[in-house]
């Protein structure tokens, strides 16, 4: 099947909601102290609690080494699976500041491959990664300074922030909302990985003297 197509099929399966059988990977609710699977970077023991059954992480910028604080679990997939990981994120207490952020990222041993989160951009807090949409004259679409990118409010109604992976690419996706529906928001191919895969609850942060901080719960990774 040809590349585009398939990913418009993915985003189509995706959006409707169905339910598929599914292969429970990892759950954690937070009701009880932290799994052992859990790997814990850039955070001081007085900067993660867990209270009012979630998991509540201070906001704080990366360590001198450029660690992003975050706790990470890893898991048996690769990126060529089907893999669905959740996790609801909310400002506990304070706010974000321009350009600091909470979200859930897909991982390998390498880094970062993909991350979905709420942020604070231009003073709007707002779901990232947006939607680049191409404004300029026709011929140009290859000069990224032609396109705007499209944000969403961060809403709680929206629901949970989700990831999925398949085939290689990853897909940013809320839901179910209020009305029991998904959401896709942007997708990307990312490095192809078979081993040494997970999922980081991360913070990112500017200002050490900004106290804010930000509600993980019911974080969940199927494969359906």
């Amino acid at each position: 099947m040809h590349r585009l197509l398939r990913v418009g099929l993915v985003l189509m399966l995706m959006s409707t909601g169905r339910v598929f059988a599914e292969d429970l990977l990892f759950e954690e609710t937070f009701d009880k102290p932290l799994s052992d699977a859990w790997q814990i970077a850039g955070l001081a023991d007085d900067d993660y609690r867990i209270r009012d059954g979630a998991l509540e992480v201070r906001v704080k910028p990366a360590g001198a080494d450029g660690e992003q604080p975050r706790l990470l679990v890893n898991l048996p997939f690769s990126t060529g699976d089907m893999v669905i990981a959740s996790v609801e994120v909310t400002v506990a207490e304070g706010r974000l500041q321009r350009g600091e952020m909470a979200g859930i990222s897909l991982n390998d041993a390498d880094g970062s491959l993909f991350r979905v989160r709420k942020s604070n951009v231009d003073g709007y807090f707002v779901m990232a990664p947006g939607h680049p949409e191409f404004i300029g004259p026709e011929g140009e679409e290859g000069d990224p300074l032609q396109y705007t990118v499209k944000y969403w409010p961060a809403q709680e109604s929206a629901g949970p922030l989700r990831i999925i992976v398949r085939g290689h690419y990853a897909y940013f996706q809320t839901g179910p909302d209020d009305q029991g529906k998904f959401r896709n928001y942007f997708h990307s191919a990312v490095r192809e990985s078979e081993t040494g895969l997970g999922f980081a609850l991360f913070v990112q942060g500017l200002n050490p003297d900004n106290e804010c901080w930000i509600r993980f719960d019911n974080f969940r990774v199927v494969k359906p």
